[in-house]
């Protein structure tokens, strides 16, 4: 007391009080990490991208052009689709059902898929990710079914 480093809890010492705290409070630091994104990170992200695209097979559901395949010559002929499936679609699905974002530089696709079946469109990913075991080329297998 004699110090004023104790005082007692009244009005009279209030403003002491409050002077006080400002000094010996420590101030709450927040603290914030920024990680900088190497070029080998990005290498492992297209790296572990690459190897859960090459095992998969990415599926879509289209409608079928009924009055064309009516009226097609043998059952050899390809069944055409009402829309065409394009990189921007394959983007999309991509994310959706693998949860893998990939640039449309990466997926070489020159003209859009018209017809039922199954495809193997090309990816060009950077040349420093091994290619999977028996493979000349990343590809992504895309197969187009009816609805």
């Amino acid at each position: 007391m004699p110090k004023l480093l104790a005082v007692p809890n009244i009005e009279k010492f209030a403003h002491l009080i409050r002077e006080q705290r400002k000094i010996y409070q420590p101030e709450e630091e927040e603290e914030v990490k920024v990680v900088k994104e190497t070029m080998e990170d990005k290498i492992k992200e297209y790296e572990t991208a690459a190897k859960r695209l090459a095992k998969s097979r990415l599926a879509f559901r289209v409608g079928i052009n009924t009055a064309k395949f009516r009226a097609r010559e043998s059952k050899d002929d390809p069944i055409e689709i009402l829309s065409p499936v394009t990189k921007d679609d394959i983007l999309k699905e991509v994310t959706r059902q693998f949860n893998v974002q990939i640039e449309p530089d990466n997926v070489y696709l020159p003209s859009p898929l018209t017809s039922l079946g199954e495809f193997e469109v090309p990816l060009h990913f950077p040349k420093s990710i091994p290619l999977p075991e028996g493979k000349v080329k990343w590809t992504l297998t895309v197969k187009i079914r009816g609805k």
